[in-house]
């Protein structure tokens, strides 16, 4: 059993996640159930913009903006502490289903 503790490289800050309880590092598991909490907000916004646009579709396009910023608030703007690097490709993920629900044309997404 190899009981070795692995180093980060020299000068590369790490920020863990430690159970106070037991000592022991939850970094991953917190991480991995924020994404998932993030996934269903996300879901809940697209949501709310399909309600909104279908109740006023002559303004998809003030609707997709005003979503498309909220997705990248909740999810971008520190929705993991140190760890919003990892909410990133979620975030993109959502902001892309959330144009295609809303039929936004390419050239009118916002990026």
């Amino acid at each position: 059993m190899n009981n070795t503790k692995k180093k980060p490289p020299d000068g590369m800050p790490v920020q863990m996640i430690v159970d106070p309880s037991t000592g022991r590092n939850i970094t991953g598991e917190v991480i991995s159930q924020r994404l998932k909490e993030l996934e269903i907000l996300a879901e809940e916004l697209i949501k709310d913009a399909i309600e909104e646009v279908k109740n006023n579709i002559d303004k998809k396009k003030e609707i997709y903006e005003k979503y498309h910023r909220e997705i990248h608030h909740k999810l971008g703007d520190g929705s993991i502490g140190p760890a919003t690097a990892a909410a990133g490709p979620l975030m993109y993920k959502k902001m892309a289903k959330l144009a295609k629900k809303l039929e936004i044309k390419e050239q009118d997404r916002l990026h």
